[in-house]
């Protein structure tokens, strides 16, 4: 009678542990989407770069006297962020590099490049 005690036990604790393990079936939720717009009003054309810790990834190009809307890709950001951007001109040396700003999933960030 006492195996059957213990067979009973075990077979109840491994229920209540499957119990446990089921997944929701829920989806995920969907990313948002994440754009940085750049407003170069530079006489210049430039190559836009996101800047995540020491990774350099490259985002688009921007033309002079233009606006462009890129998509920062989700790979990119863990919840709040700090990236910095880099414009890389290809006519002149000039390769800015903002100050850390922290993104959020959903957010448009606004770049605006002033003349030279």
């Amino acid at each position: 009678m006492r195996t059957i005690r213990t067979a009973a036990l075990v077979a109840a604790l491994s229920l209540s542990s499957a119990a446990g393990c089921v997944r929701n079936s829920k989806p995920a939720p969907e990313e948002l989407p994440t754009f940085l717009r750049v407003e170069n009003q530079a006489l210049s054309d430039a190559t836009v770069y996101v800047w995540q810790n020491s990774a350099r990834l490259r985002l688009g190009r921007v033309s002079s006297l233009s606006t462009a809307t890129m998509r920062i890709p989700s790979s990119q950001l863990f919840g709040p962020t700090p990236l910095r951007f880099q414009l890389d001109f290809l006519a002149g040396p000039r390769t800015p590099l903002t100050e850390q700003i922290t993104v959020i999933p959903g957010d448009t960030v606004v770049l605006q490049v002033p003349p030279q």
